[in-house]
């Protein structure tokens, strides 16, 4: 082998080492460090809990009660162990007159926070217009001991106790009502309707 050929093999060496280099640097440069960069950029991608709930309530402020539906499905599919998502699921279904699987998806909420009083009170005030009124009431009372100072639980007791006849008891609760919300209208009417 001649010098000069011994010359070009080494340049050839050389400038093969230099575009593996450069092409091992593009590579790391392109790749993630790690798998789990991977999945985080891929959940960025992806539209977030609150934005896809604000789509969902933004479909039904509109009257796509059917859209806020099949969205609000699949961020309960999504997201199992949030209550929020289950919660609103189970009104619209409710407004859709789906009352039973409603009610599912209520209790469901209340497996993940059985403390949510507004929970026990969407669950009672369905229930009462399903005829169920133990049951509507037991929820009414664990929404009160979770949080006595919600004026719309007091006064949503008392319609069920004036549906069930029972004004005296109906009378206090639009007062307890009243109480914690002096300007409530419909508290107000309501009890000079009895007096």
């Amino acid at each position: 082998m001649s010098i000069f050929q011994v010359i070009m093999l080494a340049a050839a060496a050389f400038f093969g080492y230099q575009v593996y280099m450069h092409i091992q640097n593009i590579d790391e440069e392109a790749e993630p460090e790690s798998i789990k960069e991977v999945e985080e950029e891929v959940v960025d991608l992806a539209p977030s809990f609150d934005d896809r709930v604000k789509e969902a309530d933004e479909a039904y402020m509109d009257d796509n009660v059917d859209k806020a539906k099949e969205l609000l499905e699949g961020i309960v599919k999504d997201y199992p162990s949030t209550a929020e998502g289950m919660n609103k699921l189970a009104f619209i279904l409710s407004k859709k007159g789906e009352n039973e699987e409603a009610l599912l998806y209520y209790r469901a909420s209340l497996r993940i926070d059985e403390n949510d009083d507004m929970a026990h009170n969407a669950i009672a005030r369905l229930l009462s217009t399903m005829n169920k009124s133990i049951e509507a009431e037991e929820h009414y009372e664990l929404a009160i001991k979770i949080d006595d100072n919600y004026e719309m639980t007091w006064f949503n007791y008392a319609n069920l106790m004036l549906s069930l006849g029972k004004k005296e008891e109906a009378k206090k609760m639009f007062q307890k009502a009243l109480e914690i919300d002096p300007s409530f209208e419909d508290a107000k009417k309501e009890l000079e309707a009895l007096k």
